[in-house]
């Protein structure tokens, strides 16, 4: 063996070594992120009493109506506030000037199923999660909630809502099965380490 070729096996060796290193790295900070606040997660019956019910948003049906995801949401959150477990409701996401209008949707909804107008709060900017959470400490000056999504969401959206100074504990609205279930969470998995490198490694900007 030639000096070149030593070097060229050694050099391959430290990439394939830092590779490595790095996937590991990356699954580890993951499954911190799935599992530091997964015994936050209750059922409607056992969930304590916070001050707010925050329903995150998500996707509507091309005629404009709820997703399933969305319209599981805004049912268990909706039943929560019947249960007396929030004195309010606080519903997150995109206003239409990012993709879709969901919080409009979002409210007429729970109107509709007779929550009063003045028991919903709204926050239009919630085009993440990431902003959900910070916008509700920052601009709704929330420091304990009740989060609202699906399983495949909750433990994300625990990690950054607590880590960014909202207490919070969370909620399945799992109701039943969805389509898209596999890639929802793939997704999710994925985005759990870019909310670890969003809290602890920089700020990111809003979305445009």
């Amino acid at each position: 063996m030639n000096v070149a070729t030593f070097f060229k096996n050694k050099t391959v060796g430290l990439y394939s070594t830092i590779l490595g290193i790095g996937a590991i790295l990356v699954v580890a900070i993951t499954i911190d992120v799935r599992l530091s606040y997964r015994d936050r997660i209750y059922s409607q019956t056992d969930v304590p009493s916070e001050p707010i019910i925050m329903v995150l948003g998500a996707s509507l049906k091309p005629d404009g109506q709820p997703s399933d995801a969305l319209l599981d949401r805004l049912k268990v959150g909706s039943e929560l506030y019947n249960q007396h477990k929030g004195s309010s409701i606080l519903v997150t996401g995109d206003d239409g000037k990012f993709y879709t209008d969901e919080v409009s949707v979002m409210k007429n909804y729970l109107v509709q199923a007779g929550i009063p107008d003045s028991s919903i709060k709204v926050d239009g900017h919630g085009y993440r999660t990431y902003e959900s959470c910070s916008r509700a400490k920052k601009e709704f000056s929330i420091t304990q909630a009740i989060i609202v999504t699906q399983n495949f969401h909750l433990p994300r959206a625990l990690y950054l809502c607590n880590k960014l100074g909202v207490q919070s504990v969370g909620v399945s609205a799992d109701l039943h099965s969805y389509r898209d279930i596999i890639r929802m969470t793939l997704r999710d998995w994925l985005a759990s380490f870019k909310a670890w490198i969003d809290v602890n490694v920089w700020k990111p900007k809003p979305p445009v």
